[in-house]
């Protein structure tokens, strides 16, 4: 098995068999396009495409590897789940598949998630002597400089550093019109280094954020990315009753592991409440600098912003979000 990111596909062409990982659209399609005009190259020129949901005519799947096989054919088959995930039904409908498959036969799984146990699966370990696994998560704020610059060498393109800075900031999130805007920059400024100046006049805020990529950049205190997340999140109209769902926790959280901080060490209530190991540096400096009677402030402050929003005060709730934001991150011990 070889694992590789979305911007390695050209270079690991030559097996049967792909795993597309992730979630990211632009990367999925990209990875996608990439392998369907390699296997053309090839020979492959029956190319199918199956959804795969609880609908899906597995027997159909079966009867194109047979027949084409009647008829000494390549043919290269996608499986795209979509949103949907592995479940029991599904994993024995894919080792029964993985029993027929042939020389002849190319596979492409997209697949948004799989877990470890769902490695063990018989369909992965036939697959996996051979199998490449394209990693298509969108890149995290740590990672996105270094993709654009990637993708900037493969375009032959400059840009100046507190530009790319810019870039980052608008399209976190959303590969597809940040690849767009680089499009244009390219027709627009072509053969030259492109400065600061030419990108903001061509830019738009577009980037793409989670509830949790909001929770994250409160708890490590990033004043301004905070703001400029729940301001995409307003302006992409994100249920603000959800938002203060997901904060809640995060504070119920909070408080949990500060009372058992008073008998056990940190590493202890991280494995009791079951923290992610990518979160625990942030989450440390967190509760050192809090103190356990703001967080149930913080608590009660949310539940006054969330009776106000069941009796559709909808006008004022989101500056009522921003103050809550600001509380979270700018209390005197926190």
């Amino acid at each position: 098995m070889i694992k590789i990111s979305a911007d390695q596909i050209n270079h690991k062409v030559g097996s049967p068999y792909y795993l597309i990982l992730g979630s990211d659209p632009y990367l999925q399609h990209y990875v996608q396009t990439e392998l369907r005009k390699s296997f053309l190259q090839k020979g492959f020129d029956d190319q199918l495409t199956f959804v795969i949901d609880y609908q899906t005519d597995w027997t159909a799947i079966y009867d194109s590897c047979q027949a084409m096989n009647l008829f000494s054919a390549n043919t290269l088959i996608f499986l795209d789940f979509g949103e949907g995930s592995l479940n029991a039904a599904i994993t024995t409908k894919l080792n029964t598949l993985s029993e027929v498959l042939t020389p002849g036969i190319a596979l492409v799984i997209t697949l948004n998630k799989i877990t470890k146990s769902q490695e063990n699966a018989t369909w992965y370990k036939a697959l996996s002597d051979k199998l490449v696994v394209v990693n298509c998560t969108t890149p995290d704020t740590l990672q996105l400089p270094q993709w654009i610059k990637n993708h900037l060498q493969q375009q032959q393109m400059t840009i100046e550093p507190k530009a790319i800075e810019l870039l980052c900031y608008c399209y976190e999130g959303n590969l597809l019109a940040l690849t767009q805007i680089i499009a244009q920059l390219k027709l627009l400024y072509p053969n030259q280094s492109i400065s600061y100046d030419e990108v903001e006049n061509n830019i738009n805020d577009s980037a793409i954020f989670t509830p949790y990529h909001w929770t994250d950049a409160m708890i490590a205190n990033k004043t301004k990315r905070a703001i400029h997340i729940l301001q995409q999140l307003k302006i992409n109209e994100f249920e603000p009753l959800i938002l203060l769902r997901i904060v809640q926790r995060e504070l119920i959280l909070m408080i949990n592991l500060k009372k058992g901080l008073q008998q056990k060490s940190l590493k202890q209530v991280f494995d009791e409440y079951k923290v992610w190991q990518n979160k625990r540096t942030i989450y440390t400096s967190y509760l050192n600098r809090c103190d356990i009677n703001d967080l149930f402030n913080l608590l009660a402050k949310l539940t006054e912003i969330e009776i106000s929003l069941k009796h559709n005060n909808q006008a004022r709730i989101w500056d009522a979000m921003f103050n809550l934001s600001m509380q979270f991150m700018g209390l005197d011990k926190c």
